[in-house]
């Protein structure tokens, strides 16, 4: 069952109906479904599909010539030493109609030759652009510097995979009760790999235990398992996603949670940027290459999770204490993941359908701080309207104070723009113009 990726299909399908070779990039931090969506493309074409794997050079080369000599059905002795020997060889292949060809996971490679991405311009202009192909590389890594390389200025397309949209959980789940949506968001993500484990017959609490109280269920691992892919000091990116995880979104706050230097995590951070485990967002008027006020906040909803309430409590776990842990899960859930998850949600919400929510398309989605103590869930703008939101999934005050709130915190953003006020519940949505 496939869903939802119709846009990225519709461009790799473009690439492959041109007249001259092609090149794309798929970026994706683990799990979001790089391997599912080329299954999917490549289901009806003819591919040749290299996928790399941790083992040293001299293997992983074998494996690759095994896989293009059974694709070509070729049986010859020729010694493939070097990733160059390897794209002199699939030079050589002969081609009568467009082929696929798939390079996955070149983090792995990256790991045996830290110049690949840089050779391997080299490698395209030499060997591969004049092929009658469409050749796809994915990666869970995108460098900071990806646009800066020689081989960016050939790609046709670049594709940053992005989560499923939150509609994916009732078309899996077409039995959950609307009142655990957000509940199972916040748990899940998108996620369909994860989503299968969850039992719409049993309550949401009661899901948790089932799926991570035992030592040997997959997910009390898979934290643990996604860190280990790509990352050697796994002490400390783990303590920085627990610190993010809990609410420590500066590098400040970060560093003195952990009773380290702010210097000390700058290569930390860059890491699991480049990974795509964090983002580091910026307020909506800040440019982000200068901006002083950078908070990380970590992408997906199940690793935060995770790093959340299953990575401190490993010795609950180990002593069959769950209950304590399910305990802390119940007491502040909603403060520590849901109200942020939601806060996604109505961000995607918008941009699908800004004109039933802003009457406007906007130029700009984001959030917006100052320095001090004022914070602004979302603001919208276009070239003639601001619109100011609020995101409150526990209610608190009347509407009438929340707008008033809202209204407040509005003046300490300077804007000549027409100024509107929209607040979401999980009950209703409410906007007005002042």
């Amino acid at each position: 069952m496939f869903f939802y990726r119709e846009s990225e299909l519709n461009l790799l399908n473009e690439d492959f109906d041109k007249a001259n070779s092609s090149l794309s990039f798929i970026f994706a931090r683990r799990q979001v479904g790089k391997t599912t969506l080329l299954n999917e493309y490549t289901k009806n074409k003819n591919c040749l599909y290299l996928s790399a794997f941790e083992t040293i050079n001299f293997l992983l080369l074998k494996e690759f010539k095994k896989t293009i000599d059974d694709f070509t059905n070729n049986k010859n002795e020729e010694m493939i030493k070097s990733f160059e020997d390897l794209f002199i060889y699939l030079g050589k292949i002969k081609i009568e109609n467009k082929i696929v060809i798939v390079l996955e996971d070149i983090q792995e490679l990256i790991k045996i030759d830290k110049k690949f991405l840089i050779n391997f311009n080299n490698y395209w202009n030499k060997y591969l652009k004049n092929m009658n192909i469409q050749f796809i590389i994915t990666s869970s890594f995108l460098p900071n510097d990806f646009e800066n390389l020689a081989i960016a200025k050939k790609v046709d397309n670049k594709i940053k995979l992005k989560p499923l949209s939150f509609n994916i959980i009732q078309k899996l789940l077409p039995d959950i009760k609307l009142d655990d949506l957000m509940l199972v968001y916040s748990l899940f993500g998108t996620n369909p790999t994860y989503l299968k484990f969850y039992d719409t017959k049993e309550n949401f609490f009661i899901n948790i235990k089932n799926n991570f109280q035992k030592l040997d269920s997959i997910l009390i691992n898979e934290g643990m398992n996604i860190i280990k892919k790509d990352l050697s000091d796994v002490l400390t990116y783990c303590s920085v996603l627990h610190a993010i995880s809990i609410g420590k979104k500066k590098i400040g706050d970060i560093a003195s949670f952990l009773n380290l230097k702010s210097s000390y995590l700058t290569r930390y951070m860059q890491k699991l940027l480049d990974l795509m485990l964090v983002n580091k967002i910026v307020p909506i008027n800040e440019n982000p290459s200068k901006s002083k006020f950078g908070r990380y906040e970590i992408d997906d909803n199940f690793l935060k999770f995770w790093f959340c309430y299953i990575y401190p409590n490993i010795n609950f776990l180990n002593t069959n204490k769950f209950d304590k842990i399910l305990n802390d899960i119940e007491k502040d859930y909603d403060r520590k993941l849901v109200e942020v998850a939601y806060k996604k949600h109505v961000s995607e919400q918008i941009q699908n359908d800004h004109m039933s929510f802003l009457d406007y398309r906007p130029k700009k989605i984001g959030s917006w701080w100052n320095n001090k103590d004022i914070e602004i869930d979302l603001i919208a703008y276009d070239s003639k309207t601001i619109t100011f939101i609020d995101c409150k999934w526990t209610k608190s005050n009347s509407l009438e104070d929340d707008y008033k709130a809202l209204e407040s915190k509005a003046k300490k953003f300077e804007t000549q723009l027409e100024k509107k006020y929209l607040i979401f519940n999980k009950e209703k949505t409410s906007k007005i113009a002042l």
